[in-house]
């Protein structure tokens, strides 16, 4: 898990992701299957305080829908360094999640935590990765996200935008609640320190344009939390399934639109648009399961 104690040794691990050459996944190459663990890692009371304060989450004894993928940060990052690992870990960014709740977690859970490179696949783009992080509490996995990221072939630029397909963008009728969110130019700086991500492209827009973005964007799992946070009243209760596509990038700084829709099934569909409208950011589902 992140805190003050090892953000300098993650910011040196960050250092080194940017500066060491990495020769690329070769066509038709798969990525190797390498794996991570820790256990019994609870979340600091300070951190996951400051965690619901820059995501505007209400503390209600639980742990956050992200917060393991965030405890699980140390793992990823380890991942990303193995030697074995071909493609530079800098402007990799998010296509899609997929967490699994399967029970709510206490705040101070103590979970024995695994991430795991899960393969890999040509895409439009580029190279799309799976990155599985499971956590599991007295021998059962109570809690699991994939992570889905795009590893853009050199030479492309912009953001990444995944495959359309049915979502929260399709729904009718009235909004059960829309919202105007204001993200400031300091967002990802902040988030980063709690987060373990000190990406480049969510710093300052000198560090992001490099990478094809002509300002810095906001964390992909920053607008997750926040559109959840935004709908925390109305979402089903767990065990649940949160879904997100990620269209386009929030820039920083910006304000967006969240809206949310009941569907007939029980589920929420909500999406994290312009203000002006136009092709969301993201689009989630949270469905009881």
């Amino acid at each position: 898990m992140v805190s003050d104690a090892t953000f300098t040794s993650l910011l040196l691990a960050h250092a080194k992701l940017l500066t060491t050459r990495r020769p690329g996944l070769a066509p038709g190459a798969t990525l190797p299957r390498l794996e991570r663990g820790a256990r019994g890692v609870a979340a600091d009371p300070s951190w996951l305080a400051r965690y619901r304060r820059v995501c505007g989450l209400a503390d209600d004894g639980a742990l956050p829908t992200l917060a393991p993928q965030l405890m699980a940060a140390p793992l990823h990052l380890a991942l990303l360094a193995d030697p074995a690992f071909p493609i530079p870990a800098m402007g990799i960014v998010h296509v899609a999640n997929r967490t699994e709740e399967r029970a709510r977690l206490p705040s101070g859970a103590a979970l024995d935590l695994v991430a795991r490179v899960a393969g890999s696949r040509e895409a439009a783009l580029g190279v799309e990765i799976d990155l599985v992080t499971e956590a599991t509490l007295d021998g059962a996995i109570v809690w699991r996200t994939t992570t889905t990221a795009l590893a853009r072939r050199r030479g492309e630029k912009g953001g990444a935008r995944a495959k359309r397909e049915e979502g929260a963008a399709g729904v009718e009728g009235a909004a059960l609640r829309s919202a105007i969110v204001r993200v400031a130019e300091d967002t990802g700086r902040r988030y980063a320190r709690i987060a373990g991500d000190l990406n480049p492209i969510h710093q300052r827009a000198w560090m992001a344009r490099p990478f094809g973005f002509r300002t810095a964007i906001v964390h992909g799992t920053w607008t997750v939390a926040r559109a959840l946070a935004e709908c925390q009243d109305d979402l089903p209760l767990r065990p649940r399934v949160v879904e997100v596509r990620f269209r386009k990038p929030v820039p920083l700084p910006s304000s967006v639109v969240v809206s949310a829709w009941r569907r007939a099934d029980g589920a929420l569909d909500i999406t994290v648009s312009p203000p002006k409208g136009g092709t969301a950011h993201v689009e989630l589902r949270v469905t009881p399961s």
